[in-house]
């Protein structure tokens, strides 16, 4: 979509499990390269939920409800999302306090207008 609209900014907004589940890096590189920023927005609750809901639409009596073992949410052990972006040069800033999301944003926003991609992980409480 920046592509095409270059004048326009653009954001994404996704969750910690999708961000880990695509190709991040590609995708960071490509922002870069091609002179596309856009503000990333990492709504962070350390799990992957869409795997969850696979497997309680698929198997709802399955072997994962039974012993509540599912495979792939927990992402407990992720690194901090929003460094992915050091090596591009991006903006990269962590929001743990609902306090620093207002000027986190306008950071990101200014850092967008001004042509460098920046990626806000926002930590959530589960």
């Amino acid at each position: 979509m920046k592509l095409a609209a270059p004048d326009k900014p653009m954001a994404l907004f996704l969750g910690d499990g999708t961000f880990l589940y695509n190709p991040v890096v590609q995708a960071l590189s490509a922002a870069r390269d091609n002179n596309t920023p856009v503000l990333i927005v990492i709504f962070n609750n350390r799990k992957y939920l869409s795997m969850k809901f696979n497997h309680l639409r698929a198997y709802p009596d399955g072997v994962a409800v039974k012993h509540d073992m599912f495979h792939g949410v927990n992402l407990d052990t992720q690194p901090p999302l929003h460094r992915f972006g050091e090596p591009f040069d991006m903006h990269c800033a962590e929001v743990t306090k609902p306090s620093e999301l207002i000027p986190a944003i306008r950071a990101a926003a200014a850092s967008v207008a001004n042509g460098k991609t920046a990626i806000l992980n926002v930590m959530l409480t589960t």
